[in-house]
């Protein structure tokens, strides 16, 4: 991951521990921590107030800034070749185009943010949570190490997260600026050491076409587009024309029956004009 993907990363982290350490002391103040029932009201009745929903609107902003600041310079590039081809209608102008894009991106993390209570609720009903807190309330267990146990709980899931979604918001970018100058498919780009998943090491090459959620590549029993599964460093190359294939034959990802095919470039490139595996 570069720089600038930590930069996106750090920031979900910041925004996931603000919202845990908010959540955490109320639940402390009212002496809650340890009524699942009571808790949960706690965290439903912190999600629905105006002062959170603001909150996410704010940072939903910052996000999507910081995540935007990734390749301008080569989607600026994509966008005048599509403007010059003239098969698609989009923006008069760059700074248009990427408005938009912006508005999309925005509604993208403030549904991020707006989940982290709902994330939070899983931190405290881990098992390994469970068992401490009845340790605690048999007083084998003191309550500020249970405390301290729970604070790292919450930061590790914060991580985890903060290092998925921020390869989910680059996916996300990326899907939505191909789409909008016109591309249909993407290549699959495996990192390809040895901290690759050999599921995903055999999706590296393979062409995947843009689709919704019931129709991305299932891999491990999970489902998504290179980038969007936990922990995962894949990433997208959009195809936009026949020029972007190289070669005779292709491994595609087939989103009908779930699995990878051979298929000609004559065929590929039929597909890629229909916008659907035919």
């Amino acid at each position: 991951m570069d720089n600038r993907n930590k930069n996106v990363e750090r920031e979900i982290d910041k925004i996931y521990n603000a919202v845990f350490k908010k959540i955490f002391n109320e639940a402390k103040k009212e002496n809650v921590i340890y009524d699942k029932s009571k808790l949960k009201e706690l965290i439903l009745r912190f999600d629905n107030t105006r002062k959170y929903k603001k909150f996410c609107k704010e940072f939903a902003k910052q996000l999507t800034k910081k995540g935007l600041a990734n390749n301008r310079r080569i989607w600026k590039k994509y966008y005048q070749a599509a403007k010059e081809n003239h098969t698609i209608s989009i923006p008069k102008n760059y700074s248009e185009f990427e408005m938009g894009l912006y508005k999309k991106i925005i509604l993208h993390n403030f549904r991020l943010i707006k989940s982290i209570p709902k994330d939070i609720m899983e931190v405290y009903q881990y098992k390994y949570i469970n068992a401490l807190e009845g340790q605690v309330l048999e007083g084998k267990l003191g309550r500020k190490t249970f405390e301290k146990v729970l604070k790292e709980s919450g930061a590790t899931k914060a991580k985890l997260i903060a290092r998925t979604e921020s390869a989910k918001l680059q996916t996300a970018i990326t899907e939505n600026n191909s789409k909008d100058l016109g591309s249909v498919c993407y290549r699959w780009r495996a990192s390809n050491d040895k901290r690759t998943r050999p599921s995903h090491k055999a999706m590296n090459n393979v062409i995947v076409f843009w689709r919704k959620d019931d129709e991305k590549p299932i891999l491990d029993n999970m489902q998504g587009n290179a980038g969007e599964f936990p922990n995962c460093r894949c990433d997208t190359q959009p195809i936009f024309d026949e020029d972007d294939l190289d070669g005779v034959n292709f491994k595609v990802y087939d989103y009908r029956i779930h699995k990878v095919v051979d298929m000609s470039r004559e065929r590929l490139i039929t597909c890629i004009q229909n916008k659907k595996i035919i």
